[in-house]
């Protein structure tokens, strides 16, 4: 019994010395650094791209995250071209995840062009309705595609394919109209929390100071992020300082039109980020912007 307990014990041994040797001089890419990868922190795929779309007035923004991707939103009808182009010179052939924050017509109006460009496995939207033609015609290129639409609620996790990265719902939840405001759509917004490669962004569509409110009580620890998509191009009705301060963004992107009609961004925004330290970017000036979250490190995609 004891020279059989002794040959094992040199057996372990030998394995585990083969284990870290193989270890140490295996590749990055090899399966299995997986499993590290995701304990780390990290998704499955080595970076995770995170595009903001120049589509003028409105919001569109791309999650690439090794071979899946997700957008959200996708600006005005005459943005549609646009985002169907550039998704294309991306490579894209088919997206996860379609989500529509909520019924304006620049953040859902690309997405009818989208829907008839490329293969989308999913697709989720507000659960309040416009009386529009655009909202309309947007549920009926989702008809057409045979897609059921989802309604996510406060805590519903979106995965993007099988990357390991995965966006959470932070707000409005269901009957947003009724919990906010029948008369105001962008109370409507989804706000998804992405946690992928160690790293977090905010998307915010364009939420209110109120949803923002509620967010502070009730979800606080989800707030702070590395990356800030700024509600409503920069608008005064969201970006709350205590918002802010709970975010406190490496990087914030605020997308809008140079010389729309609505007078934005709001200077507030930039009293609020500034003093964070934040680096600001924004689609009027800067085009579309590309930030990389890898290795729990943000930067701007060369």
């Amino acid at each position: 019994m004891k020279k059989r307990h002794n040959f094992l014990w040199v057996i372990t041994a030998m394995v585990l010395v083969a284990f870290a040797f193989s270890k140490e001089f295996l590749p990055a890419t090899h399966p299995d650094n997986t499993l590290s990868n995701t304990l780390a922190g990290t998704s499955a795929a080595d970076a995770t791209n995170l595009h903001f779309i120049n589509v003028g007035q409105g919001d569109a923004e791309l999650i690439v995250c090794g071979e899946n991707a997700v957008l959200i939103d996708g600006g005005k009808a005459s943005a549609g071209s646009t985002v169907v182009d550039y998704l294309s010179r991306q490579g894209i052939a088919e997206l996860d995840a379609v989500i529509a924050t909520h019924p304006h017509e620049d953040h859902i109006g690309g997405l009818i062009n989208v829907l008839d460009a490329f293969q989308v496995d999913a697709f989720y939207m507000s659960d309040e309705a416009m009386d529009t033609d655009i909202y309309e015609n947007l549920l009926d290129a989702i008809d057409d595609e045979g897609i059921q639409p989802q309604f996510p609620d406060i805590g519903d996790v979106i995965p993007i394919g099988d990357s390991g990265a995965k966006l959470t719902v932070l707000a409005p939840g269901p009957d947003s109209a009724d919990t906010y405001s029948k008369n105001d759509p962008n109370t409507w917004s989804l706000v998804c929390r992405l946690d992928a490669n160690g790293c977090s962004a905010l998307f915010t569509g364009d939420t209110t100071a109120a949803v923002e409110k509620t967010m502070l009580r009730t979800e606080p620890h989800l707030l702070n992020c590395d990356v800030l998509k700024v509600a409503h191009h920069g608008s005064r009705t969201a970006s709350s300082k205590d918002f802010i301060q709970a975010v406190s963004p490496s990087y914030a992107v605020i997308s809008y039109a140079q010389g729309n009609s609505y007078g934005l961004p709001n200077n507030e925004v930039f009293e609020y980020l500034k003093p964070l330290g934040t680096k600001i970017y924004e689609t009027a000036k800067d085009g579309t912007v590309v930030l990389q979250l890898k290795n729990g490190q943000v930067s701007v995609a060369s």
